[in-house]
């Protein structure tokens, strides 16, 4: 071979590594870092011939012409060899005189003055593919040892693959500029992630490269929660229609007492990671969905999704349907004010349906009585703008059926936490419905 030459190391390939020793014997062997235009500025100068192949141990060049040599008028371009998929390319001969004199000016491979790309059929190493689930992701990427692992979701409960779409997008990334975490698809189900030093959550690294390839939609289990209110067996069916044609699989948690054993037993019933919780208050809105796909770039959470509540005309997350992860449900042992925001917790500006919860006069008090007692408390705690506009609109001027039973359960609230407000444990019997409706029952025997 006419030219000196500079091998990029990836560690990825001892096959590729042979081959390119064995037809380049005098190549200096360089590990990767940082960026190739880094190596180049810090090599280039050491160089004993006119120009410097820069090749990669993730390419295969068992077919590739070392033996070029550029034409005159070509001389003094750079000549960059690369496929459909990456056009800055791993493979190049540099004229070393041009690059050394536009040396203070480069910073990307696009910044020489001359470059001439050549297309090429160049068989590219893939990197090593991994399925995860949303609970695992951290600690994978926590364990990675390569420079790059290709995550992608798979689906062991719901068969989402079978109408053709392939989990995994394979995808080549430049090497001239900092090393980037590639989210390949709109859902972000599959991930090009970089060796990193994940403490939480992969949002921890940057740049990030956000692409808008197609992919699967996550589907989750239903658990439709009762204690057989009245209307029940109407929302159920609400339910039923809101997912006709969908795949989730809808289950039942019925008569269970206590807030914290009705979400225990979801979980263990729930086949999925998350689970959605809808409750026998709300009316799924025909619209909802149930296709909400959680964060891979966040750590495991709840979402928290909205719900209109008309008789105080306002829309927020109380009442709403939750997706749970299934492993944070069973981990909390219920001694919070509220189950959901105990633990790690997103809310999610999207309507999942309607509250009936004042069709019954005692689960509508029972309803205002719990959520004002939170609300107050959370106020007292962590004080918002939003958290005492809603309080206003649960001291309701409602004439629609059972506002009454709201209000007076508003009222008898707001005297009840002025009354324990320093004693915590008191606040917290308003956990168990029991405790809510001895208070109903003394108030309208």
């Amino acid at each position: 071979m006419a030219f000196d030459c500079i091998c990029v190391d990836f560690t990825n390939s001892m096959d590729n590594l042979s081959a390119i020793k064995q037809r380049m014997p005098h190549a200096k062997i360089i590990p990767f870092a940082h960026s190739y235009m880094e190596i180049l500025k810090s090599l280039v100068s050491e160089a004993r011939t006119s120009h410097l192949w820069l090749v990669s141990t993730l390419i295969d060049y068992g077919s590739f012409n070392f033996n070029y040599i550029p034409e005159q008028h070509e001389d003094k371009q750079m000549h960059v060899w690369h496929n459909d998929q990456q056009k800055e390319g791993d493979t190049l001969l540099i004229p070393c005189k041009e690059f050394l004199e536009q040396l203070s000016e480069l910073k990307f491979l696009r910044d020489f003055k001359n470059i001439n790309y050549h297309p090429a059929a160049l068989e590219y190493s893939t990197w090593p593919k991994r399925a995860f689930e949303f609970d695992t992701l951290t600690d994978q990427v926590a364990s990675q040892k390569e420079l790059y692992v290709n995550y992608y979701y798979y689906y062991y409960h719901y068969d989402c693959y079978h109408h053709g779409h392939e989990p995994v997008n394979d995808y080549t990334p430049s090497f001239w500029e900092d090393i980037k975490l590639y989210c390949l698809d709109k859902n972000r189900l599959n991930l090009l992630v970089p060796k990193f030093n994940v403490k939480k959550e992969l949002h921890e690294y940057s740049p990030k490269l956000f692409m808008q390839s197609p992919s699967s939609t996550t589907y989750f289990d239903i658990i439709f929660i009762h204690n057989y209110e009245p209307q029940h067996k109407e929302n159920y069916q609400a339910l039923l229609t809101s997912t006709q044609g969908k795949v989730n699989q809808i289950k039942t948690v019925e008569g269970v007492k206590g807030r914290n054993q009705a979400y225990q037993t979801a979980a263990r019933i729930s086949d999925t990671e998350y689970f959605y919780a809808v409750f026998a208050k709300i009316k799924t809105d025909p619209y909802f969905g149930f296709n909400f796909v959680p964060d891979t770039l966040k750590s495991p959470r709840h979402y928290i999704f909205d719900c209109y509540n008309p008789v105080i005309d306002y829309t927020y997350g109380h009442q709403a349907t939750v997706l749970y992860n299934k492993k944070l449900v069973t981990e909390t042992k219920g001694n919070a004010l509220d189950f959901t925001l105990s633990k790690q917790h997103d809310h999610v500006s999207i309507l999942s349906g309607i509250s009936t919860f004042n069709k019954d006069s005692k689960v509508a008090y029972r309803t205002t009585f719990r959520e004002v007692v939170k609300l107050l408390y959370t106020q007292k705690i962590y004080p918002t703008v939003e958290g005492n506009h809603i309080l206003k609109k649960w001291n309701t001027k409602s004439q629609l059926q059972n506002a009454n039973y709201v209000r007076n359960a508003y009222k008898d609230a707001v005297d009840f936490v002025e009354k324990y407000s320093n004693e915590y444990e008191r606040l917290f019997e308003s956990y168990e419905w029991q405790f809510v409706d001895d208070l109903y029952q003394k108030r309208y025997a």
